[in-house]
């Protein structure tokens, strides 16, 4: 190997390794490490010689325009603290916001993600997500045979060794199943056949336990599309796909047939009532299903943003949670058991980015998050890849029903996968 060849490996190997640690830091949790490997990814793309990567960050292209934007919302969370009343949590705030300008940048200022180094690292985060989620199943083996408590297999239960959020490593299984699933089609199969197909199923089944409404109808809905495209192709054997299909769509109709805690948590959603939101109080003991809570936060963020005059600028994120809770008080509802050390409603964001947005940050703070989501669109359009297209497809839905940048995890997600599947070049 000549001297020049071994100057350039010896850099690319070690922005790997980042690449990995990061990985598996996200995967199970270590959001210190999180942090650390993406501000060395940054550092390191910064010092190796990739002066190209560095000056395309003065060219138009919408990447680009995803990085000003990010930038703008967090200079925007900087302006906030001016004119917040609570300026410990706007501190906190800006801290966790500084995701905004750190992730895009590394990503950005790294010249070493291309199509071949892309699909390696995806090859490894894979098999770190299968280590992860065995973890999890033996964990909850061993919690069954004390309690014999068959929810410790669902939901936040079932990721809890891990500390995560079943929502957020939802995200993460998904991505890893749209790639194996795109590799099949594009015929490059990463691991050998029989155990690429057993990382499809299992990935399946341990989405479906993870219970999320969100994740599991975007799984639905790929999937639906992905064999309708099959069958589009001619040199593929049409009667073994539509079978395959149909026997995908029996197992699934199965799992909603039948009562369990994946149908419940979307049986929820129909036996709730709708009206109940239009009340101008509550009775402490009312509960209130996702799709109620989302549309009474579409109210209320109206009513407070009305209130205090704050359309523009908005009530800073310092302020926003303690608005929010007053609301909750005022319309009477459950605000928690001082004995349990419950809190009830008190701990709870809008779930939904663009309404958090607008409450904290106002309308240019939305019309920022709007930019951003067009630059991602954008991008998508551009880099003409199904994979990158059904990446940003679910974080938009994911945008809807969560407060993504309202922890550091979130903003990780949301701006280092679009970019990782966009930088990928030959």
């Amino acid at each position: 190997m000549n001297t020049k060849l071994r100057k350039k490996r010896i850099p690319d190997l070690f922005i790997h390794l980042l690449y990995l640690i990061f990985f598996t830091s996200l995967i199970f949790s270590f959001r210190a490490v999180s942090s650390i490997s993406i501000g060395a990814i940054l550092l390191a793309g910064i010092t190796t010689n990739n002066r190209s990567a560095i000056s395309s960050l003065l060219q138009k292209n919408s990447r680009n325009l995803f990085l000003a934007g990010c930038i703008l919302l967090f200079l925007l969370q900087i302006i906030a603290i001016l004119y917040t009343n609570n300026m410990h949590i706007g501190w906190i705030n800006m801290r966790i916001k500084t995701g905004l300008l750190i992730t895009p940048l590394a990503i950005c200022c790294s010249a070493y993600i291309n199509t071949d180094t892309q699909k390696k690292l995806l090859f490894h985060c894979c098999l770190i997500l299968f280590t992860a989620t065995l973890y999890c199943l033996y964990i909850s083996f061993l919690n069954y045979r004390e309690t014999n408590d068959s929810s410790i297999f669902f939901y936040h239960a079932l990721v809890n060794p891990l500390g995560q959020h079943a929502v957020y490593f939802s995200l993460l299984i998904v991505i890893g199943f749209i790639f194996l699933l795109e590799s099949i089609r594009k015929i490059k199969l990463i691991f050998l056949q029989g155990f690429h197909i057993f990382l499809i199923i299992y990935f399946s089944f341990f989405l479906f336990l993870l219970s999320s409404k969100l994740v599991i109808v975007f799984y639905l809905f790929y999937l639906v599309y992905y064999f309708i495209t099959l069958l589009q192709k001619n040199k593929i054997n049409q009667k073994a796909i539509t079978g395959l299909f149909i026997l995908c769509i029996a197992l699934v109709s199965l799992v909603f047939a039948v009562r369990n805690p994946i149908s419940e948590r979307f049986y929820e959603i129909i036996k709730g009532d709708i009206k109940i939101v239009t009340q101008s109080k509550f009775d402490k003991g009312d509960y209130f299903n996702g799709l109620q809570f989302r549309l009474l936060q579409w109210k209320f963020v109206g009513e407070i943003l009305k209130e205090n005059n704050r359309w523009w600028p908005g009530v800073s994120p310092g302020d926003s949670q303690d608005l929010l809770n007053e609301k909750y008080i005022s319309k009477n509802m459950y605000t928690g058991d001082p004995e349990s050390g419950s809190r009830g409603y008190l701990i709870y964001n809008t779930h939904n980015q663009f309404l958090e947005t607008l409450l904290q940050n106002g309308i240019i703070g939305l019309v920022v998050l709007l930019i951003i989501c067009f630059s991602l669109l954008k991008m998508a359009v551009q880099k003409k890849s199904r994979m990158t297209s059904f990446v940003v497809l679910l974080l938009f839905a994911w945008l809807f029903t969560e407060s993504a940048f309202e922890t550091q995890y979130g903003i990780l997600i949301f701006t280092f996968f679009p970019l990782f599947f966009n930088a990928g070049k030959k």
